[in-house]
């Protein structure tokens, strides 16, 4: 069963502290740190696994609320409490949680964890950092090629990519598969919601046939916003995540949060356990979904070739 948590604030204290076993309140404090708010997804498989919020931890979850400049200022926040770790959800959010606190470890969600130096190496991370890197960078490519199977060579597709997260190696392979696709990239990069509507806006003027929405944080905390000015404008859009499609996105394709979660609740279990977080290898996910929704598809007015449906995990519709 998914356990939702909704945030009403940047702040909120999850879970009333429970009496252990022994009668002994939890003296540990974990903090989650994102911009959007899927992070406490994490915390039902640390109960499945034994570590069981309020009762042998309490959390501290602050969220950025789709505002990246936040998260300095609510990565101090988190420090001053002395976490034993701190979750992390993205580039610009760990790369916070490391200066704010020189001694918690830092187990992260990223896109590509070498990228941008946070990391030499997956399988010995060192120092504070480990998590789960979901392999974003070469996913961007990989969707481009999806969705250019729904179109004519030589179109032009919109790439909206989060500023925070944009890397030189993410920037080469898009290029390199926008080349051997025959596609011409619109390369937009965005830190607010309102620059994601002048990104559509200006799609319009230079006749963009398609949008690959690129891996973050930010622009999956705005996906619903992305859905609706992507059916607005009648173009066909992928996400990173399967879930967009079945919440009104054309085609999403990654791997699914719910895996993605388990895996970095794993880490965060074997910390409090004892492990050093620079030991632990930084895992990767080994299945990937694409998410087809052939209701959207018909309101696009769009065909889906028969071969890439036969290649999709789900059809919707």
């Amino acid at each position: 069963m998914k356990r939702r948590l909704l945030l009403g604030s940047a702040t909120a204290l999850i879970g009333v502290p429970l009496a252990r076993a022994d009668n002994r309140p939890a003296s540990r404090r974990i903090g989650l740190l994102t911009i959007g708010s899927d992070l406490p997804m994490v915390l039902g498989p640390m109960a499945e696994m034994g570590i069981v919020p309020g009762r042998d931890v309490l959390v501290e979850s602050k969220s950025a609320e789709g505002r990246p400049e936040r998260l300095t200022g609510l990565a101090a926040e988190l420090a001053a409490l002395r976490p034993t770790l701190i979750v992390t959800s993205g580039p610009q959010a760990t790369r916070a949680a490391l200066a704010a606190d020189p001694d918690a470890a830092v187990i992260a969600l990223l896109g590509s964890a070498r990228e941008g130096g946070l990391v030499a190496q997956l399988n010995r991370p060192g120092g504070r950092l480990t998590g789960v890197n979901f392999q974003g960078t070469p996913l961007n490519a990989k969707r481009l090629e999806l969705l250019a199977e729904l179109l004519p060579r030589g179109s032009r597709v919109l790439s909206l990519g989060d500023a925070g997260a944009r890397t030189a190696e993410g920037d080469a392979l898009l290029a390199a598969a926008a080349k051997r696709l025959g596609i011409v990239t619109q390369d937009t990069y965005v830190n607010s919601p309102a620059a994601i509507d002048a990104a559509f806006d200006k799609s319009a003027s230079l006749r963009v046939r398609g949008v690959n929405v690129l891996g973050s944080p930010l622009l999956n905390t705005h996906r619903a916003r992305i859905v609706t000015l992507a059916e607005r404008a009648k173009l066909p859009t992928i996400f990173q995540w399967p879930r967009t499609a079945r919440e009104g996105g054309l085609m999403g394709y990654g791997a699914g949060l719910e895996t993605l979660y388990r895996m970095l609740a794993g880490q965060v279990v074997r910390v409090l356990q004892g492990a050093r977080a620079g030991d632990l290898p930084i895992e990767q996910p080994s299945r990937f979904e694409l998410v087809i929704n052939l209701r959207t598809a018909r309101s696009l007015g769009l065909t889906v070739p028969q071969a890439l449906l036969l290649r999709a995990d789900e059809v919707i519709g």
